[in-house]
């Protein structure tokens, strides 16, 4: 669960940073994750969400909603950050983006809003 949150997490770091990651993002959401590192089973597709949610995302909420659906993975990625990137230090940003995120980052980085 920690490897497939660090990848989630680095994938919603990426897009809220980079427009031409989002742009690709939208293109091609299952390849995107694929890409992204995601566990995208043979067959399935990607469907993105890009809604506001109205509360904060549970660890347990994204995996449930990534497999809950057979051949299909609902990958939540609002539009807006839930966090503010400018609140994270470089060190706390390198890590999520560079793949060596701590579970406590991972978790801030999905929940917080």
């Amino acid at each position: 669960m920690t490897e497939f949150l660090g990848s989630y997490t680095r994938l919603m770091v990426t897009v809220w940073q980079d427009p031409s990651a989002e742009r690709e993002l939208l293109a091609d959401p299952t390849g995107y994750a694929v890409r992204a590192g995601l566990p995208v089973d043979a067959g399935a597709v990607v469907r993105l969400d890009r809604g506001q949610p109205d509360g904060l995302f549970t660890r347990e909420q994204l995996l449930d909603d990534w497999r809950a659906t057979p051949g299909v993975h609902v990958l939540h990625v609002p539009a807006a950050p839930l966090v503010d990137l400018e609140e994270l230090d470089e060190q706390e940003l390198e890590s999520v983006a560079g793949g060596t995120a701590s579970v406590n980052v991972v978790i801030v980085a999905c929940i917080v809003r």
